[in-house]
């Protein structure tokens, strides 16, 4: 034993300097533990309910000892299920009386040894339909770390979930705001084949799971949305989540904090520089680093609580704390059962809790006295942590589950505080251009893109190619309308850059009609606006976009310079045509417009790059003429 650890320790990665607590400053941590369990039914994060026969493998060992955390009391406590010694063949099973135990996210615990110095452990997540409520939802009573605050805002994930890819219109967005997606499995969209969230009973399930031929997908909730929107407080605050996750090699499941810093600032406000240069404050109430074995975390009940200060001068070192929840709340671990996670912020301190128990303070730093505070509950696997992952016999498959989040600041809020802007205008009719062929150039039927303003759901996929129509076109709420589009001879698509472009935005941009005219008629509104998305290559292009009526004439026009502008911002064009200017823009609008037909082309004016339009949408300034 002793030469294989020394073996080990040679080629090991060395342990994180950062995280020593994990490893106690021995890199050959974890070196007893081989993979050997293996659980054949039930699957890893299904549903189960009454009796379950639980059977599984664990080749190379002679005895496993199985647990699952029971209700009951304050804390509630452990529970035996099973004390087996194996056979030949290492197999065992065991029933698992499911009605006795708590309703809801369940984990069972097998703790393997062989005899030999070698253990294995592995956690089996079910979902019990049955069992026992225990101490479910948001509890009646204000923490002690909010005292003298206010609960500004509450979610209970009782109901059906409000997340969209950037945030707008839902209560959260499923990327970090702001940019800087950091899990090895992606982050991924709420909707379709990327599906990472789910609501049961009354929890919110966080699913990671790597479907064969993928590279993975996993989520993340932010709660300030991409223009700056949504919950974020100043001090005197308290934010808490109530959280179980899976403790599996390369698990990350956290919740943090950081200051709001620039995110929704306009660029040509006064204090944007200096809000933007300030730094950020990364305050992170638990990490949940899982996994046993050679190279893990070897957390044994710690989690990780630490403050970042990034891009801050003279702030020293950053505190930190590697709280043992087995010391604390009944003795139980972060995976076992669900606790409540904590954090304070005042003008002179920053306390973070464990079920109402203190386990860090330090002084608060100046951006977060000076900035407001946003939350973020993500589950990640492996990624920038560094740790390796294998989530292999678990069939690919983990959950984080989250009971409830809530949110106390001490100071007066706007009335609308947490409440989810009106997003775009009611039937709206949108048209993406695309070639057909590339998925990530087509619009899904619940992707929200466009700029603030006029952001859409519902858009309606045209297909690049000479001379075609494209009649019944849909609006926002799904309606068919008399409009149809009509592409000019000689169409063709462009596959465009994203210029900074995100999510379903990005998408709008991907694709595009190039160097041609299209025609719109039997628009269905008395008066409207039309808003003109440009698309282009690497090189950008510079020109004019010209509005005809009907008859040929010319009735509206704008210069354009469609280029690098970031950070996915829409810029208005408001030049006059063939006027010439550095400053990058992405959209022209065309206001109070009364045709029922019209056209537009583009013009491409020197340099290199050529015309392009990646969309364009019909917006409603009165009611539909045909209802």
């Amino acid at each position: 034993m002793a030469a294989a650890a020394s073996a080990f320790a040679q080629n090991a990665v060395k342990a994180n300097s950062e995280y020593p607590e994990f490893y106690y400053g021995d890199s050959a941590k974890g070196i007893d533990f081989v993979q050997s369990i293996k659980v054949l039914a039930p699957r890893q994060c299904s549903n189960v309910k009454g009796d379950v026969t639980v059977v599984f493998e664990a080749k190379g060992m002679t005895r496993v000892l199985v647990r699952c955390w029971k209700g009951g009391g304050e804390w509630g406590a452990d529970a035996v299920l099973a004390d087996l010694k194996l056979g030949e063949d290492a197999r065992g099973e065991f029933v698992f009386h499911a009605d006795r135990f708590p309703a809801g996210p369940t984990t069972i615990r097998l703790q393997a040894i062989d005899g030999r110095g070698r253990q294995d452990y592995c956690e089996l997540q079910l979902y019990n339909l049955g069992g026992v409520s225990w101490k479910q939802g948001i509890p009646n009573r204000d923490p002690p770390g909010a005292k003298g605050m206010k609960l500004v805002y509450k979610d209970d994930f009782d109901g059906p979930l409000s997340i969209s890819s950037d945030g707008r219109g839902a209560k959260y967005a499923a990327h970090k705001t702001g940019g800087g997606d950091f899990s090895g499995w992606p982050f991924s969209d709420p909707e379709g084949d990327c599906l990472p969230f789910g609501q049961q009973g009354t929890y919110l399930r966080i699913h990671a799971s790597k479907p064969f031929g993928t590279k993975g997908r996993t989520g993340i909730l932010s709660s300030i949305r991409s223009d700056g929107t949504g919950v974020a407080v100043p001090v005197p605050s308290y934010l808490e989540c109530r959280l179980m996750c899976h403790s599996a090699p390369g698990s990350w499941g956290a919740f943090w904090t950081l200051s709001k810093g620039a995110i929704g600032m306009n660029k040509d406000d006064p204090r944007y520089e200096a809000t933007k240069s300030a730094g950020c404050d990364e305050l992170d109430v638990i990490e949940c680093y899982g996994g046993y074995g050679p190279g893990n975390p070897n957390h044994g009940g710690r989690y990780g609580v630490t403050t970042h200060w990034w891009r801050q001068q003279n702030m020293g070192k950053a505190p930190h704390a590697f709280p043992d929840a087995l010391k604390m709340a009944g003795g139980s671990s972060w995976s076992w059962t669900f606790h409540t996670y904590g954090l304070a912020i005042t003008e002179t301190d920053t306390i973070y809790y464990f079920d109402d128990v203190e386990v860090l303070r330090h002084p608060t730093g100046p951006v977060s006295r000076s900035q407001d505070t946003w939350f973020l509950i993500n589950y990640a696997i492996s990624g920038i942590s560094g740790w390796p992952y294998d989530v292999e016999r678990y069939g690919n498959e983990s959950d984080m589950w989250v009971d409830w989040v809530r949110v106390y600041c001490g100071k007066k809020l706007p009335k609308n505080f947490g409440e989810i802007p009106v997003v775009g205008v009611k039937g709206t009719i949108g048209v993406s251009f695309t070639s057909g062929k590339d998925d990530d150039a087509v619009l899904r039927e619940w992707d929200i893109a466009g700029d603030l303003e006029r952001a859409q759901s519902g858009w309606n996929n045209v297909k690049v190619a000479g001379g075609a129509k494209t009649g019944d076109l849909r609006d926002s709420c799904g309606v068919a309308t008399s409009a149809a589009v009509m592409l000019g001879k000689g169409a063709h698509h462009e596959r465009c850059e994203g210029w900074g472009f995100g999510g379903a935005d990005l998408r709008l941009h991907r694709g595009a009609l190039r160097d041609a005219p299209f025609s719109v008629s039997g628009v269905p509104f008395a008066k409207y606006d039309l808003v003109v998305h440009l698309g282009a290559g690497v090189s950008g292009w510079k020109g004019d976009v010209v509005l005809l009526n009907r008859a040929g004439e010319e009735i509206g026009a704008r210069a354009v310079n469609f280029g690098w502008i970031g950070n996915g911002r829409y810029v208005e064009a408001t030049r006059e045509k063939g006027s010439n200017s550095d400053k990058a823009d992405c959209m022209v609008v065309f206001k109070g417009l009364t045709e029922r037909e019209f056209s537009v082309r583009t013009i491409h004016r020197g340099g290199k790059g050529a015309a392009a339009v990646a969309g364009f949408q019909i917006v409603p300034c009165a009611k539909r003429s045909d209802d």
